[in-house]
Formats: structure tokens, sequence, C-alpha cells
């Protein structure tokens, strides 16, 4: 029996080359699975056969700290070599020799699985149950993190990440209880690309690399069987792969994974020299806009107006491939794009650009006027006849790469591109309704045996390139900012790597290759592969789009998801991207108390976000200066941890609205706020005579306090000359008069006094009214709020009146006044 030290923890590696023992040295607490038995430290596919080792042989070095383990897998006459180093905090094993090499497929560390269930961090490859953590890391980008996806999983692993079964703690929808309190929305990812996973009983770990000198044929991403090329180079072998194991207090694994990284040459980027995962710069927030050579003062002015430190730009490229930047806005391309750096760094601001990772377009000069050969190809085929360049059928040896399911029917001949509208039913097989020099390629006549092979595409129409085509991408991303000074790029559309076929391999080589060259002082972030290897690299993830929905309702269960999800990745959290509108035919303008109840939720959770809005919208909304103003105030509150962890639990609830105000020097007053639901009056509803008005039930939580209130007045039936006239409110005995006309889409605004503002529908004041009483009081508890009016136009408009109630103040301040 080897006993191996790997930090707090204690294996023991049997005979037969399984860890039998998972031990925390501490307490002796053994966390070794007794339903699976042990767990091989590696396995190895032979021939397309999944083999178990039969035996090992340790041979100890001088050292003391060095062993060559060499394991021998008997019923396929292959051993391969392992060599163990334990260090002060793990232990780092590499595979250094393999017998037969060409016929090993792959080989597989673990599935390590262990009795250890809570928190399982599929990304990260940690597992804790709150005092004790069992980690695996990937040291390289060839050894990636989840399971081969051509093997069958091992019985004992979840279907779910979300619903495992035996596991103590919440039930989810399926009925079966989950870790740490998961829902179902919990499971980000599929098992395959996952470095921890649910076990029957606790959780597994487990990293792969593959033999990628072969070719092979596997399920690639959304294709259910295509052949993958070989890849040369080093990263194709399978020597070489290497991981680290550890345990040690929950408390101590980021300590841990720091010294992993130090002490094994991986990434280690850092923000002002500190390591990015422990840096408040990860959790910055940031301004989205459209901003050019000519409106970037602007844009930084925005930025700096809402106490950010960064400005992003969403769409900068003309094309993706080469990543041209659009002279519309940057005439003076990559030198332009400098100066733009420039001015926003003398004003203390830092600038970022968006991208679509490897999806190229077909405007790119990679595909038009002459397709690149590196283009990715989802199956290759031969024609069987010689075609001219007015054919238009195309007779080949073999349908299925033309079958697939992709979105456009594409193909590469040579030098040119073809768009087909079918595929024979039988042979002799053809390609049918055959557009010829498609995408701006020229026709040419071809020579039966000419290769013709299906051009991988995507709904956003855009082709990928192969894993050796991708290289150029990477390199043109970071050479861009490294020369430009650029601080913040988010890879947004990485599972287009995965068209390359070489899984998580070539995610993890297209980012480590933007890494290298840019250096370490780059925010990054993803969108939803997250191997192993790179969550070293990558500082966050903002996932969570403002598309479609109001404000409140956008993917809040996504986002409330992910919350939970970077909690037990380790992952720095944010919130995921919210709009600022202009008034639309769907949505209204932002309003204050809605951005208020975003920041509110940034606080609760300690997270960053992205604020998006046009450079037009910045100048259209009257209340942009108040919005970002308030987000400058919030933003300073959550930067100085100023919320307890109290008032950070109530920040977080969905339903909850805040407003808060700086108090001085000493920090700044939280209000709690009620919004009553719209309380609407529609003459629609109204009997044949019976006056404008309506009878709302309204329910103050809070103290009796002046009433406030916003209205709007909304048109039917497209009638936007409609209006309203001297709107009165009425509750506590006291009538509210506005001797005024209110138009459609314009509101009417009492903050509690006796003046009225009314705003056009994107907030610009356009005058004060003054009333014909200071404001009438709202009860503590139920009352009735009475609202009458005279109604203008055919067909006449409805109003919609939202109260807003706020509770007494509390106190924030700033850790140092909350110990006075």
């Amino acid at each position: 029996m080897k006993k191996i030290a790997a930090g707090s923890l204690l294996l023991s590696l049997s005979g037969s080359g399984c860890i039998v023992s998972w031990q925390d040295t501490a307490d002796g607490q053994e966390y070794a699975s007794a339903s699976a038995g042990g767990s091989p430290l590696i396995r190895a596919v032979v021939d397309g056969r999944l083999c178990l080792p039969s035996s090992v042989i340790c041979r100890d070095e001088g050292d003391g700290k060095t062993s060559m383990l060499t394991f021998a897998f008997a019923d396929v006459d292959i051993q391969i070599t392992v060599k163990l180093t334990c260090k002060e905090k793990y232990a780092n094993f590499e595979v250094t020799h393999i017998d037969d090499v060409d016929r090993v497929d792959t080989v597989i560390w673990g599935p390590y699985v262990t009795a250890m269930s809570g928190s399982i961090g599929e990304s990260v490859g940690v597992v804790h149950n709150g005092n004790f953590a069992i980690g695996l890391q990937a040291l390289n980008v060839k050894t990636v993190g989840g399971w081969p996806i051509e093997l069958e999983r091992p019985e004992y692993v979840q279907p779910s990440y979300s619903a495992p079964r035996g596991a103590k703690g919440e039930e989810s929808e399926s009925g079966r209880s989950a870790p740490d309190g998961t829902q179902p929305s919990d499971s980000k990812f599929e098992y395959e690309v996952c470095a921890a996973w649910p076990a029957t009983e606790g959780s597994l770990l487990q990293a792969f690399a593959r033999n990628r000198t072969k070719a092979g044929r596997r399920a690639v991403w959304n294709l259910p069987d295509i052949t993958v090329e070989p890849i040369g180079g080093e990263d194709a072998c399978i020597a070489g792969t290497r991981i680290a194991l550890f345990g040690c207090p929950a408390d101590q694994v980021l300590d841990t994974i720091e010294a992993i990284e130090l002490g094994e040459g991986l990434p280690h980027p850092t923000f002002d020299g500190v390591w990015g995962k422990r840096s408040p710069v990860a959790t910055c927030s940031y301004l989205i806009t459209d901003f050019s050579e000519s409106t970037i003062l602007e844009a930084v002015h925005y930025t700096k107006l809402a106490g950010l430190r960064y400005v992003y730009h969403p769409d900068p490229f003309a094309d993706w491939g080469h990543f041209t930047l659009k002279p519309g806005s940057f005439p003076n391309g990559d030198e332009g794009l400098k100066a733009c750096v420039e001015a926003a760094e003398a004003e203390g601001v830092h600038v970022g650009l968006h991208t679509l990772s490897n999806f190229t377009t077909l405007n790119d000069a990679y595909v038009t006027p002459v397709p690149d050969k590196r283009l990715q190809l989802a199956g290759t085929a031969r024609l069987t006849s010689a075609v001219d360049t007015a054919a238009d059928q195309l007779e080949v040896d073999d349908p299925v790469p033309f079958r697939a399911q992709l979105f456009r029917h594409s193909a590469r001949i040579g030098d040119e591109l073809i768009e087909y509208e079918a595929v024979s039913d039988s042979a002799p097989w053809k390609l049918l309704g055959v557009k010829r020099g498609a995408n701006g390629t020229a026709a040419s006549a071809h020579d039966a045996g000419t290769a013709i092979g299906r051009v991988w595409d995507h709904p956003y129409d855009v082709f990928f390139p192969n894993i050796e085509l991708q290289d150029a991408y990477s390199e043109r991303i970071s050479r861009l900012y490294a020369s430009a000074g650029l601080k913040q790029i988010s890879f947004d559309g990485l599972e287009g790597l995965y068209a390359t076929g070489q899984d998580g391999y070539g995610v993890n080589r297209f980012v480590k290759l933007c890494y290298d060259h840019w250096g370490d002082e780059v925010i990054n972030d993803a969108s939803i592969v997250v191997p192993n290897y790179l969550w070293h690299i990558f500082t966050r993830f903002n996932w969570g789009e403002p598309w479609g929905a109001a404000t409140r309702e956008g993917q809040l269960e996504w986002r409330l998801s992910n919350q939970r999800y970077f909690a037990r990745n380790f992952i720095p959290p944010m919130l995921g991207w919210f709009l600022i509108r202009s008034a639309s035919e769907r949505f209204e303008a932002t309003t204050l108390d809605e951005i208020e109840w975003v920041l509110s939720k940034a606080a609760g959770f300690g997270a960053g976000f992205a604020l998006v809005a046009d450079m037009a919208v910045l100048r259209r909304n009257g209340n942009i200066a108040a919005l970002l103003e308030k987000v400058s105030e919030w933003e300073a509150a959550r930067r100085a941890g100023a919320f307890t962890p109290e008032q950070r639990e109530r920040l977080r609830k969905p339903k909850g609205d805040w407003h808060l105000e700086a108090a001085g020097d000493d920090g700044w007053l939280l209000y709690p706020l009620a919004r009553s639901k719209p309380l609407i009056c529609s003459p629609a509803e109204l009997q044949p005579g019976q006056p404008g008005g309506s009878d709302w039930a309204l329910y103050n939580p809070y103290a009796a306090q002046p009433l406030a209130f916003t209205l709007r007045v909304v048109p039917t039936y497209g009638n936007e000359e409609a209006s309203v006239k001297r709107p009165t409110v009425y509750t506590d005995g006291v009538y509210m008069t506005f001797d005024t006309e209110v138009m459609a889409n314009q509101y009417l605004v009492c903050d509690g006094d006796r003046y009225g503002k009314i705003y056009d529908s994107n907030w610009n004041l356009l005058r004060t009214v003054q009333a014909s009483a200071e404001a009438p009081t709202v009860r503590h508890g139920g009352q009735t709020l009475s609202f009458s009016c005279k109604f203008v136009g055919e067909p006449k408009p409805e109003v919609r009146v939202t109260v807003m109630m706020r509770g007494e103040p509390e106190r924030v301040g700033v850790p140092a006044v909350r110990s006075n």
C-alpha cells in the first residue's frame, strides 16, 4: 500500500493501482466511498476499450518526495508510468511514458469517487463539506477536466448536476435531493465537461488527455458522429498530461490553488499586484456602449459619472476572423483604437472589447473571395464525376456529411464555395439545387475525385476555423490587446471552439494563446464553456442578458443560480448585463427605481454587473445623470464593504426594493421601499355617464408619510394625441388636484410635496406644476386611494399610477464606521 501526502489529504494507493483511502490528516476523517470501492489513479482507453490497471509498481526516488508509479494493464499488455511528486500543499502526478503508445487513445485521471458531499465545484474541480475540501487541478492545456464524450458514463454518475440521489440537501423538482441546496437551474453544463460531479453517494473528480495524433470518430458539439482529424505538436501526445490532487481545510482552498499556480507555472493573472481571484478589480462593474474615435471622451464622461473604471465596446469589428475594426467607428483602424484607449486612460478609465471568439463572418477574408483551406469541415466526400462551372447538381460518393443538421448547406471545393438545397434520396448521391460561386467566390470546373467538404456553420451565419487557423485568431486578438493597451475582453461564443473536434483542449489552447501574448492585466470572462484549466485564466463570468424582458424579469432565475455556481466554484460574483432603455412600443424608458433594484441586488451578492446603453440612449434619456449618479453611490458603498451581512441578505431578495442616499462622511442611509402594483384607471371599464375615476385599495407597510406617486398616461389603440386633464388624487380627507394636461406617453411625478413634474416618455423634464394642496398622507396599513380626471380624445387613454412608500432608514457605513 503506497501512502501519498497531498497537502492535508493522505491517499492510499493499493497494489492494483486504486486509491482506496481519502483521509483528512487533521482529524482522521475518511472520505473514501464505501459503495464505489477504490478509484483507479488512471484508466486507459486502448484500441477503443476502457481498461483498468491490474497492478502498480512503486519506485521511490532518493529525495523522499518523488516516486515513479508503473501501472500495468495486463489484459491489453500496456504499461503507463506516472511520476509522483509530493509538494507541501498538494501532490503532482504526470504521465511520463506509455508503452505501445499508438494503441492508447486516452488516459483518464479517475474518476475519483469520494464520500464528500455538500459543495461540488464542477469547474474549479473542488468538493467540500464546509470543513474539509478535496480538489483536482489540470496542470496544462492538454489535460481536460471532464470525461471523454464517446464513453459510457460510469454507473455511479448522477444524470444531472442538480438531481443527485442520496446526497444531503434540499429536494429538487425531480424529487431527488440536491447538494448544497441546488436547484434544477444550477445544472450549468453536461457531465462530460465537468471536473467535479455528484456521485451516487458523494462526489467525483475527473480529467483526461487524448492521443490527438490519431484520427477518431465521436460526437462533436451538436453533431452526433464526426471524423476528427489528427493534429501535431507536443500537446497532441498523452505523455506530459499532469494533474494535482490536494486536500485542505475548506477555508484554505484559494490559498492552496494559488500555491499550485505558482508552484506549477500555471497562469496567475494579477491586478495591481493582487491575484485575480482575490482582487476587488475582478468584480468591477462597467459601462457597455458603442463609442468611436469621435465619441470616446463622451463615453468616458458617462463612465466616470457612474463611478466606474471600465468602458466596453459591444460590437467593434466589421468582420470576425481578421477582426478588422469598423471603419465608421474607427477610421484610423488599430491606431485609432489605441488613441481611444490612451484618451480614456488619461481620465483613469480602462477600455475593453467584445468578441465572438472563433465565429467567422462570411465577409471575412478567410471566407471570401478565396476560402481558406483551414476552415473547419463537418465531413468530406469526393466528386464522382467532373463538373463544369454551370453544373447545378454535383454527384458525390458519400451523402452523410451533407445531411448533417447545420444551419446552411455550404460546401467547399478547392477555392470555390457552393450552396445546395438538398441531397438525393438514393444513389447515385447528388447535391441538388446547387448555387455555384457562393459568397463572392469564383465558380470553377472540377475533376472527378476532387474533395468536397461540408463547411461547419452556425445560425449566426458564420463559419468556423480548424484548430490551426484558430491560432491565427488568438494571435490577432492578443496582439490587438497588447498594442492598443486594452484591459477587458469577453470570450463570447467559446462553444464554437468545439467545432474543431478537439473538445476542451481546443478551448484551452485558444484562450491560453491570447493570455500568453497580452499579459496579466486584462479582465476576461467567457460564455458557457469553462474547462478546469481555464479557471486559472478567466477573471470571472458575467452571465445574464437583458434582451426582450423587463429589468426585474430578464433571466432572473438564471442570474440567481449563477451566484450559487460562482460561490461553489470560487469565482468572483457578477450579476450579468442590464439594459438602460429609451422608450419603445414594448418598454418604458429605464426608471431610477429599476436601476436601484439592480444596484441593491449587486450589493447583496457583492457582485459587479454591466450597464448596457448605446450612445444615442445615453444622450436621449433625460434622467441619465440621475441614474448614473445613483450607480456611483451604490457602487461606492458596495466596494467599501459598507453593508452588513444581515443587510446583504435582505438586499438579495428578488422582490425587495431599496433606496440609498449619501449621509455625508459617515456613510449612507438605506431605505426599504414598497411599490404598489400599477393602479389602473381605464375609461373602457366605466359605465356610460360615469365620471372618469377609480378607487384603489392601497396598503402601506411603513409609517404614515406624504403620498408619492408616478402617473403615466398610456395611449390605447395607438392614439398618441389623447390626454388627461386635471388629474386628482384623494385620500385621508385631502383632494390634490393638478390643474394641467398630461399627454399620452407622458408622466406626472409627485415626490410627496405640493409639486408635480411632467416628463416626456424618455424622462426629459417638460415643466413643473403646483397642486391645489400639499400631498395627502398615506396612513400605515390599508386605505382607499381615489383618482379622477377628464379623459380627452377618442379612443381615450388609460392612467396607471404607481405609489412608492419608504420605510425608516438604517445607517450604512464603511467597516471602520460600523465598528465605532
